[in-house]
C-alpha cells in the first residue's frame, strides 16, 4: 500500500518550524549574511554553536549518540524552514554531513561529539572531473590505513573537522563505494579554496597518504543514502521557493508604476500565478518523494520526477521574482540574491536533470 503524501507538517513539526523561523528572523539578518560573506567563512562561531545547542545538527542522529533520532521527514521540515530563513549554507552542510555519517555508521564513535557541536562533518564526494562513484579515483593506499586522491567543490572543507570521503570501487570487491573518515587537521590533507557561486565556501582537497580515522562501507544501502541526501536538497529548494514568492508578493503590493500598485497589472498577475502553480506542483512532488522514500514505497519515477521538476522550478521562480522586482532584486543587499545563488548551486550539485530524464525515458520505453 502506498503511503499518503504528507504535505502538511504534524503539530510537533509545525512547532519546530515556528522555532526555526523565529531564530532565523532574529539571528540571520542580511547585514550578518553580508558580513559572513566578506569574511569568507559563510558563518560565525556563535551562530554555529547556537544551532548545535538547539539540537538541529543532531536531530536525525541516533539517541544513543546524543541525537534526537528524528525521521527523514522531521529533518526535511527543519531543512525547509532553515532554507526559507537563509540559515548559512555551511551549517546546512554540517547537518548534511552529520546525517551522512549517521546513515552509514550509526555506531561511529565520532557521532557523540558531532551531535554536541564539538566536531563537524562535511561530505567530500565529487571529484574535479568525476561525479559518479564508478568514476571516483580516490582510493585506499597500499598500507590500508590511509587514502590518496583529490575531491572537488567540497563545501566547508577548511572549517569542518571531519571529511567523509567517498572512495572509488576497488576491482574485485563490492560494486558499492567505500567511505573513509579523515581528520581535516591531520597530515596529508591539502585544501585549495575556490570562488563559489552559491555563497558557500568551497575547496578542492588533496589527500596524500592521509590517515583514516574510520572505514565505512556504503553497502547495499548506498543508493538509498544518496537519495536521502538529494531529498534534503529538495526540502531546501522548497523553502527557498516559498521565501522568493513571499518576497515577490509583498513587493508587487507596494511597488507603484504609473500611479498604481503593480499588483493590479494583468501581466504581473499572470507571472505571480505561474509562480504559484510551479511552487504548488514542486512542493507536492518534493514531499511525495520524501514521504515515499522514508516509507520505502517509491514508485518507478517518483524520485526522478521530483528531482527534475523541483530544481528547475526553483530557478524559474527566482528568475520571475527578479523580473518583477526589477533592479531592486539584483542588489547584493536583497535576500532574493541569496536564494537565486542557492538555486543554481543546489541544482548543479544535487539535482542535475539530464540523468534523471534519461531514467524516466528508459522507464517509459522499457
Amino acid at each position: 500500500m502506498r503511503l499518503e503524501v504528507q504535505l502538511e507538517p504534524t503539530s510537533e513539526q509545525e512547532e519546530m518550524r515556528r522555532a526555526v523561523r523565529e531564530f532565523c528572523t532574529r539571528e540571520v539578518t542580511i547585514e550578518r549574511l553580508l558580513e559572513w560573506e566578506r569574511l569568507g567563512s559563510g558563518v560565525d562561531a556563535r551562530i554555529a554553536q547556537a544551532v548545535a545547542e538547539l539540537g538541529w545538527i543532531g536531530l536525525g542522529l541516533p539517541v544513543a549518540k546524543g541525537g534526537s533520532g528524528a525521521s527523514l521527514l522531521d529533518v526535511a521540515h527543519l531543512v525547509e524552514e532553515c532554507a526559507r530563513g537563509l540559515l548559512p549554507r555551511p551549517l546546512l552542510s554540517r547537518l548534511r554531513g552529520a546525517l551522512g555519517l549517521a546513515w552509514l555508521a550509526p555506531e561511529s564513535p565520532q557521532l557523540a561529539a558531532v551531535a554536541r557541536g564539538e566536531r563537524s562533518v562535511t561530505l567530500a564526494l565529487d571529484e574535479p572531473d568525476a561525479r559518479s562513484p564508478a568514476a571516483w579515483r580516490t582510493a585506499a593506499a597500499p598500507d590500508g590505513r590511509s587514502i590518496n586522491g583529490v575531491k572537488g567543490y567540497v563545501v566547508d572543507a577548511a572549517a569542518a573537522d571531519l571529511h567523509l570521503v567517498g572512495l572509488g570501487r576497488a576491482e574485485g570487491l563490492s560494486n558499492e563505494p567505500r567511505f573513509a573518515l579523515i581528520d581535516r587537521g591531520g597530515p596529508g590533507v591539502s585544501i585549495e579554496p575556490l570562488l563559489a557561486f552559491g555563497n558557500d565556501p568551497q575547496a578542492h582537497v588533496t589527500y596524500r597518504d592521509a590517515p583514516v580515522l574510520e572505514w565505512l562501507d556504503g553497502g547495499p544501502g548506498f543508493a538509498d543514502w544518496q537519495r536521502r541526501q538529494v531529498a534534503l536538497a529538495l526540502a531546501e529548494m522548497v523553502g527557498g521557493m516559498a521565501a522568493a514568492i513571499d518576497a515577490t508578493l509583498a513587493w508587487v503590493k507596494e511597488r507603484e508604476q504609473f500611479g498604481q500598485k503593480i499588483a493590479i497589472f494583468q501581466a504581473v498577475r499572470h507571472q505571480v500565478a505561474d509562480m504559484g502553480i510551479r511552487f504548488t506542483s514542486a512542493r507536492h512532488l518534493a514531499w511525495q518523494a520524501i514521504s515515499r522514500l522514508q516509507s520505502g514505497s517509491l514508485g518507478e519515477t517518483d524520485f526522478e520526477s521530483a528531482v527534475v521538476w523541483v530544481g528547475q522550478s526553483f530557478k524559474q521562480i527566482c528568475w520571475t521574482a527578479h523580473h518583477l522586482h526589477g533592479g531592486a532584486g539584483f542588489v547584493v543587499e536583497h535576500p532574493l540574491r541569496f536564494h537565486s545563488e542557492r538555486a543554481q548551486s543546489l541544482c548543479i550539485r544535487w539535482t542535475p536533470e539530464a540523468p534523471m530524464l534519461a531514467r524516466i525515458a528508459a522507464t517509459m520505453l522499457d
